[in-house]
């Protein structure tokens, strides 16, 4: 296989990129293109990256890839002064389960799931998403 569908960031590192294994840890670009996981050591990967996006076209696929229910809330957030706070968001919204007005957090066309967790995590979103 090669990268020749891939980004031309990607493409420059093909040569150490082709015929290593990994793991599509993501979809992105509306399923155009695999965040794809190499298995490899850190120190071995050009620039010490493990992820690499790839096109589908470039990927030699020894399995089938499971499709991955969507994250039932995605992270939003607002900011007040110098304080940021963390939302639940329904995928696709630009407002949060308590109802305030979010910025999303996309990541390379995908968006990190919300962690009720997380030291700035909303109270008020927490609670509604635990039926507190």
């Amino acid at each position: 296989m090669g990268t020749f569908h891939s980004h031309a960031r990607t493409r420059a590192h093909s040569s150490a990129l082709i015929g290593r294994e990994g793991v599509v840890v993501a979809v992105l670009r509306n399923g155009t293109t695999a965040l794809v996981k190499l298995d490899d050591d850190p120190y071995e990967l050009p620039g010490g990256v493990q992820r690499w996006p790839l096109q589908w076209d470039d990927l030699d696929l020894k399995e089938p890839i499971e499709v991955v229910p969507p994250p039932a809330y995605v992270t939003g957030w607002t900011k007040t002064g110098r304080s940021i706070e963390l939302h639940a968001v329904d995928p696709g919204t630009k407002v949060a389960v308590c109802s305030s007005p979010v910025g999303p957090l996309p990541i390379c066309g995908w968006s990190v799931t919300f962690s009720p967790n997380a030291s700035r995590a909303c109270p008020k979103c927490v609670a509604l998403i635990n039926g507190s």
